[in-house]
């Protein structure tokens, strides 16, 4: 795993020697891995970075730009000195480009309490008796609400869209399945005898100094909002901090979301890992495994296929299992017939306007109320004017028209959209038109 490198070419460049970099940097030497550097932009080394990897350590190595080239299949790293360095695989272990998103919300300065983003946790909270407003469900969030709801006086969730839709696959109910329900308390059951968070199903009007307004009137008092809504990469970001296969810049290649592969590969950006927590170990190995197939098959190239990456991301397009009907008619564990879902242009009517846009929509038929309910994104820039408040839309794809609500703003400019009724779309099943209700 150790190809001889050329003239001023490394093997590997790690940047970063925080936890993250010196968890590579161990990986790769228990693995045999030895040819490779550790580039950090600190004055001083860490006192807790092991021997084996002080001697890879270089510091004072800010870099400010990753280029990959396609000739070689390596990748030039320049410093904020004017360094350069060459290296045929690069794993980021330092601040990424992207940066925790914050909504703009009307009246978020007004707020009297103490507010931060889950991902830049505030070390000096401790949630006993406060009442917490936790804005958005992301990964960086919902790890920290089991702790949230044991020790804070009240948790209300205020769930933010999210920019994909994952349906939850369906279950074969099976004879021993049935039996265990009727002998094991299900989650209902549980979560009643518990004290959980609440979820606030309106969407937010404003943030008011002593906590945060819905769009139904009704006012949460708060005195702590952490914020679980994802990341941005900010505008200040230059053109070729991450530069991949055929100049495709990272911000382009990520124009309406970040979508790395397992957190670790991005397509368009060979040779090139992200190591973005929360398990650096598991993301590590697998780092290792790719390191090992490119020294297996003697190839100087290694990328996630788009294909992986989009089913990856975007699971919405896979369509659930079909099975049988259950021998209980009303056994609701099972996924609900009329899921569909939709991917591709469509006409966005805001008070009178037609606005051409790219949306991508997927829905159910809810068992419980008889209603089709869909949402899904809007992926248009669209002025602030016409957004500024949640507003009824109309969606048309083809011949079919639908009414729906923008809902919420991305920090990548798109937006959240829901309706229901009949979609605009044809769901993938057999419904008729009455089982839609208009």
């Amino acid at each position: 795993m150790n190809p001889a490198p050329a003239d001023g070419l490394h093997h590997i460049i790690i940047v970063g020697a925080g936890a993250r970099g010196r968890c590579a940097g161990s990986g790769l030497l228990k693995a045999g891995v030895t040819d490779f550097v550790i580039l950090d932009k600190s004055q001083r080394c860490a006192s807790a970075t092991p021997a084996a990897l002080d001697a890879r350590l270089r510091i004072g190595q800010e870099i400010v730009s990753s280029v990959f080239d396609d000739n070689t299949d390596s990748w030039t790293l320049k410093t904020r000195a004017g360094q350069t360095w060459h290296a045929r695989v690069v794993i980021a272990a330092h601040k990424p480009v992207y940066q925790p998103w914050i909504p703009e919300l009307l009246g978020h300065e007004d707020f009297r309490g103490r507010w931060f983003h889950a991902a830049a946790w505030d070390s000096d909270f401790d949630p006993a008796g406060h009442h917490v407003a936790v804005v958005g469900t992301d990964t960086t969030a919902g790890q920290h609400l089991s702790q949230l709801a044991g020790s804070a006086a009240s948790v209300t969730v205020f769930a933010y869209p999210p920019r994909r839709l994952v349906p939850r696959p369906a279950s074969r109910v099976t004879r021993a399945t049935r039996w265990l329900r009727c002998r094991v308390p299900g989650a209902p059951v549980l979560r009643a005898q518990q004290h959980s968070p609440k979820l606030v199903n309106a969407t937010i009007d404003a943030v008011t100094p002593a906590g945060i307004r819905t769009c139904d009137g009704v006012h949460h008092n708060v005195d702590t909002i952490i914020y679980g809504t994802g990341f941005t990469i900010p505008d200040g970001v230059s053109d070729d901090t991450l530069v991949g296969s055929g100049k495709v810049t990272i911000a382009q290649a990520w124009y309406d979301g970040m979508e790395p592969y397992l957190g670790v590969a991005v397509h368009g950006f060979p040779n090139y890992f992200l190591l973005t927590g929360p398990d650096i170990d598991a993301q590590t190995r697998f780092i290792i495994e790719c390191l090992g197939l490119m020294a297996h098959t003697a190839k100087t190239r290694i990328e996630v296929r788009r294909s992986y990456q989009q089913v990856f991301n975007e699971r919405v397009h896979l369509r659930r299992p079909r099975y049988g009907p259950a021998p209980s008619a009303f056994d609701l564990s099972c996924a609900a017939d009329g899921d569909g879902a939709y991917d591709g242009p469509a006409t966005l009517t805001i008070t009178g306007t037609d606005h051409e846009v790219r949306v991508r929509l997927t829905g159910y038929l809810d068992p419980i109320d008889g209603q089709y309910h869909w949402q899904g994104m809007v992926f248009h820039q669209l002025s602030d004017d016409l957004v500024k408040h949640p507003r009824p839309v109309t969606v048309t794809i083809g011949q079919r028209s639908a009414s729906a609500r923008l809902t919420e703003r991305t920090p990548w400019g798109s937006h959240a959209i829901a309706g229901v009724g009949m979609p605009p779309f044809a769901p993938d099943n057999a419904l008729t038109v009455g089982q839609l209700p208009a």
